[in-house]
């Protein structure tokens, strides 16, 4: 069995690639959370101001 050479300079350039589109997934999950959330506020205003 031979052993695996590991270049450290490719590891950490694919780990800083992997952190930009995990913090790229987060904002957009936060962005649509918060979106949600607006548009459960106003159902809940509209549901108190009509009812």
């Amino acid at each position: 069995m031979q052993d695996m050479t590991v270049d450290t300079q490719r590891i950490i350039a694919a780990l800083r690639r992997r952190i930009d589109q995990l913090s790229y997934e987060n904002a957009v999950l936060s962005a649509a959370v918060d979106q949600q959330r607006e548009q459960i506020v106003d159902l809940i205003g509209d549901g108190e101001n009509g009812g």
